[in-house]
Parts: C-alpha cells; structure tokens; sequence
C-alpha cells in the first residue's frame, strides 16, 4: 500500500510513529517549510530559524539512508504555503492509498488535518504520539470528575506507575516534593559554566539569511545562533549539563543573577521540542 507519511516541525525523530512500517520501494516521506505555520503568530526569528534548520538536518538523515523524503522549503516557488496545501500538490503527482501523520501538538492543526480525510477524498491516519509517559486518553481518564486538576496530584500519579524515585509506594526520601530545597540564593563569586555552543554549518546559515529576508518583522535576534539542530548536538547538550551544571541546578533553579540567563538549566528543551533527543 502506496502511503504518503508527513512529518512535522516537531516529530524529528526516526522512532515517530508515523513512520512505523515504512515501505522504502511505495512510501514518500514529506517534510515542508509554510508559510501558515510560520506566520499564524508572530515568533521569535531564532525559534523559525532553529525549527527550519532541525527539519533540513532531519530530512538529510533519512536521505542519506535511502529513505524517500520531499521536502519543500519556504522559498520554493511552487510552495502551497500550507500543510494542506503541500498534501495536496503531492497527491497531484503520486498515487497514495492513504496518509499518515502522527498526532500533532497543536489543536488548531490538528483540526485542519481532520478535515483532510473528506477534503481530498482520501484516507487520514492521525497516529498516536507515543513519546510521551502519558497518552491522551489516559490523561483524559486521569482528569475525569476531578474538581481540580492540580499538577502535583498528576505528578504523584506518573511516579507510581512508572516506578521512578519510589521505593514500593513510597516516594524515595519519604517526600514526593522538595520544591523548598530549589530556592537557595546564589553565593557571591558563583561561577555559572558556558552553556553549549554549536557550531553553525551552511544549512544552518542559509536558513539565518532566508529568515533575515523574510521575517525582518517579526522579533528577536537570530545571532548569535547557538542551538543543537541535530540529535548528535541534542546528546552533547544534554552530555554538558550532567557533567557540568545538574549538580547545582536543585539549589539554584529559581535563581536571577545579572548577566546569567542561563544559570544552571539544562537548555535541552529546544530540542525535545523538535523531537530531537528522542
């Protein structure tokens, strides 16, 4: 069965969903830069200029595996400038069977993706995002007839069943929360180590200058660009904070100095949002 597979800006991950049971000989991969999704709000320059160059890393990899991938960049000239639009431009010129696109993060695409199905006559698999400890529906059946929907409870709740820092139905230290812990005022003379810095490639710079020309309204420096946009890069982030700042993040993680945006945070929520450390 012939299936057109699209990936979104954030599902770089080859153990998506969506691309579970991938037939190299009948299957295309899609991956496109539009304008809709760009645009919809105003976001920040470097968060348009991270996302597109993840995606063109991402779309090399499966590439030089031998895998079928279509990707439409913004400044194409045949760019629909929609996810639905590019859908469609593609099923103008291949014959699928179905398509299939794991659960999106955003309601408002879902929704689009939705209407698919009736829209070009065409069967939708909308595929579970099974990144995630907690599905939809088990979160729906957690939060049914609660009164309040309080994080801490959820949180108890993931802990026990997936077994993590417990010690029977204990939580280990005989405390589920040491928030009061996290508050320590910094020490004078602190020394906060350098966060990861990548090194910015010609994808990477080409997708800076196109944002430069096309985004000059929207806010936000793009330089200097220092954000992992490959898994490779994700790993050595996340690498860097264990050897270099967890051991202070407990005691200093609702700290402010002057000069010190980072403190001892991680910084490796830019890639899990594109799916990058999965």
């Amino acid at each position: 069965m012939s299936t057109l597979r699209l990936i979104l800006g954030d599902q770089l991950s080859e153990s998506i969903s969506s691309l579970r049971d991938y037939e190299l000989e009948t299957d295309i991969i899609l991956m496109c830069e539009v304008w809709d999704e760009a645009t919809y709000v105003k976001h920040h320059k470097k968060k348009i200029a991270f996302l597109f160059s993840a995606m063109r890393h991402f779309a090399d990899l499966l590439q030089n595996k031998g895998q079928n991938v279509k990707y439409t960049t913004l400044d194409d000239p045949n760019n629909a400038g929609s996810l639905k639009g590019e859908v469609k431009r593609l099923l103008q010129q291949y014959k699928f069977q179905r398509i299939i696109v794991t659960h999106p993060g955003e309601y408002r695409v879902l929704e689009d993706i939705r209407s698919w199905e009736s829209e070009l006559g065409m069967p939708v698999e909308v595929r579970e995002d099974d990144r995630f400890l907690c599905s939809l529906h088990d979160f729906s059946t957690w939060a049914n007839d609660r009164k309040h929907l309080r994080m801490e409870y959820f949180y108890r709740e993931m802990r026990k069943k997936h077994d993590i820092l417990m010690q029977g139905d204990k939580p280990i230290g005989g405390r589920w929360n040491y928030d009061t812990e996290n508050r320590k005022p910094p020490k004078d003379g602190l020394s906060v180590p350098l966060p990861y810095a990548s090194q910015v490639d010609d994808i990477t710079q080409h997708v800076i200058t196109l944002v430069s020309e096309h985004f000059s309204d929207h806010f936000g420096e793009l330089e200097p660009f220092y954000l992992a946009v490959t898994r490779e890069e994700a790993l050595k982030v996340l690498r860097q904070f264990i050897e270099q700042r967890l051991n202070h993040f407990g005691d200093y993680q609702d700290a402010i100095i002057q000069g010190e945006p980072w403190m001892y945070h991680s910084h490796v929520s830019f890639s899990c949002l594109s799916g990058k450390c999965m």
